[in-house]
């Protein structure tokens, strides 16, 4: 598996918003600047999700690129739209490679036109 599909892959398991994905993705110092202008710490991440998420991932995901800034640290930027809604985000995910695993620190949605 590349680089691209590992990072990918643990972008796609997010979106299915089950609670103990985001217990073991997201580091303790996780933070999120929301589309909303909020800002999330992983304790409010993990007051909003569920244990069984949802079935189906609500995204369409598409110009998904990894950036490698260091050998730990890599830079996920993508673009997604909503089935539902039709509302269109660009995301930024910073991701950190620490004990053998993969774990988001950083990310960021902003909507777009």
């Amino acid at each position: 598996m590349t680089l691209r599909e590992e990072i990918l892959k643990l972008e796609q398991t997010l979106m299915y918003y089950r609670k103990k994905d985001f217990e073991d993705l997201l580091a303790e110092d996780f933070c999120e600047f929301g589309s909303s202008g909020r800002i999330y710490d992983k304790e409010i991440q993990l007051s909003s999700v569920t244990e069984h998420g949802c079935d189906e991932i609500q995204f369409i995901i598409a110009d998904f690129e990894v950036i490698k800034l260091a050998d730990y640290l890599v830079q996920a930027r993508y673009k997604t739209e909503n089935k539902q809604t039709g509302k269109r985000s660009l995301r930024s995910s910073l991701w950190r490679f620490k004990n053998n695993q993969w774990r988001l620190f950083f990310h960021q949605g902003t909507l777009t036109t």
